[in-house]
């Protein structure tokens, strides 16, 4: 079977969503940016103790105040950090995407027995890959895309409702996954 799309910025973006929630790679990055964001936490925490509460006649009790409240503001911002995490990312990539001005690519996706063949055509740039159904790590799906992992950060991005792949298409697409992949999907 061979179907024919258009992959524009939105699905780039769409995949790199999901490697911001699903890969190993940003799991250590989202660590990381909580590790680092919990320091204005903990001084926002120290400038309201400061700001805010009188202070005490021991010095001793005023600093375990104000390192308490310190520490209780850095885990109370914790999830609204770590929900953070993802549009701050994706924001980034969209910037950098855009200042080279990609272009759409013309993807061809051709389905055979033992792999699959992607030809990408962007501007004068041509690209064939092909991926054997075996090397296929894992499948991660959202409402719009399936993402079929080759590796780590590679996939093959297959639109479920995209201009140029018809419903008889889709319905046929499922049907190849169903029969060639030992891999569940993630949705």
């Amino acid at each position: 079977m061979i179907t024919t799309y258009k992959m524009t910025l939105e699905d780039f973006l769409s995949f790199q969503e999901d490697m911001i929630h699903h890969s190993n790679q940003h799991k250590k990055s989202r660590n990381i940016w909580l590790i680092f964001m919990s320091a204005p936490a903990l001084l926002l925490g120290y400038l309201a103790t400061i700001l805010i509460l009188p202070r005490p006649e021991s010095f001793s009790l005023f600093l375990l105040t104000v390192i308490g409240i310190g520490i209780l503001f850095a885990l109370l911002l914790r999830p609204l950090l770590k929900d953070l995490y993802a549009p701050f990312v994706l924001r980034q990539i969209r910037r950098l995407v855009t200042k080279d001005h990609v272009s759409p690519a013309d993807i061809t996706l051709q389905f055979h027995d033992t792999y699959i063949e992607m030809h990408a055509v962007r501007g004068n740039i041509s690209r064939t890959t092909q991926v054997p159904w075996t090397s296929i790590l894992k499948v991660n799906e959202d409402e719009t895309h399936r993402f079929l992992y080759y590796e780590e950060d590679e996939a093959l991005i297959i639109p479920k409702a995209k201009d140029g792949v018809t419903e008889v298409e889709q319905t046929e697409i499922d049907r190849i996954l169903e029969k060639h992949l030992a891999t569940p999907i993630n949705v």
